[in-house]
């Protein structure tokens, strides 16, 4: 079986994945909704406020790889989400799969309960999604 995707096929993908950030950055209190790959690039983003890309991608490889390692130190399996709690809101990553992350960042009005919540029923659609990417 070939690698190569029809440019219609991936341009498809890619509105879905971003319909699906769409959804995302409707919750209440989500102020950036992104893709990042295992090199650390955001690859979709939807946000309502300027930001780094480069930085928050880097970031999010970092923040992971080490909640990774910390799991590990405790006998734990690996982590599905980690929620990283700021002074002004939150920030919560979860994998989707060959390296790719599902990262959202919110503010301090954010129902942490409802995004976790919307952040896991988006996995599995994502998943799908980036099976050719594999």
């Amino acid at each position: 079986m070939s690698n190569v995707t029809a440019i219609d096929s991936r341009k498809k993908s890619v509105d879905e994945i971003d319909n699906i950030l769409k959804e995302l950055m409707s919750l209440q209190g989500v102020t950036a909704a992104a893709i990042v790959d295992s090199d650390g690039l955001v690859t979709h983003i939807r946000r309502n406020f300027e930001i780094n890309t480069d930085a928050l991608g880097v970031s999010v490889q970092i923040v992971f790889g080490a909640s990774t390692k910390a799991a590990d130190h405790v006998n734990h399996r690996s982590a599905d989400i980690v929620i990283c709690e700021n002074v002004d809101g939150y920030i919560l990553l979860a994998p989707i799969t060959s390296g790719f992350m599902l990262s959202i960042v919110t503010d301090d009005d954010a129902l942490l309960g409802r995004v976790r919540f919307e952040l896991k029923e988006a996995i599995p659609s994502l998943k799908k999604l980036f099976l050719n990417y594999a």
